[in-house]
């Protein structure tokens, strides 16, 4: 049986969290495969060879796929740019 255990927030209200849900969170990390808020090329290396649909990244990232070629001429240097092969793997990344 998991035993709640009661935390006080800020705002003065209590709520009740699974000790399990705590332990499992304290060794976890992050979920995300990078865990970068802004487009760090040597960060987000990683991603190249990887396909797509498995990525996750946080959902405060600016992101854009670009499958054909085509894309956008809005410059971004905070947004990461994933050039995608037509069977769906990352073949390079790069800020804009």
């Amino acid at each position: 049986m998991i035993t709640p255990i009661r935390m006080r927030s800020l705002g003065g209200k209590t709520m009740a969290l699974p000790l399990l849900f705590l332990g499992l969170s304290a060794c976890a990390g992050s979920p995300y495969d990078v865990d970068a808020r802004q487009c760090s090329p040597s960060q987000h290396q990683v991603l190249v060879g990887r396909n797509v649909g498995e990525i996750l990244l946080p959902p405060t990232l600016r992101k854009r796929e670009v499958w054909s070629g085509v894309m956008t001429n809005d410059f971004n240097p905070a947004r990461l740019t994933m050039y995608v092969d037509a069977k769906g793997f990352v073949t390079r990344v790069a800020c804009g």
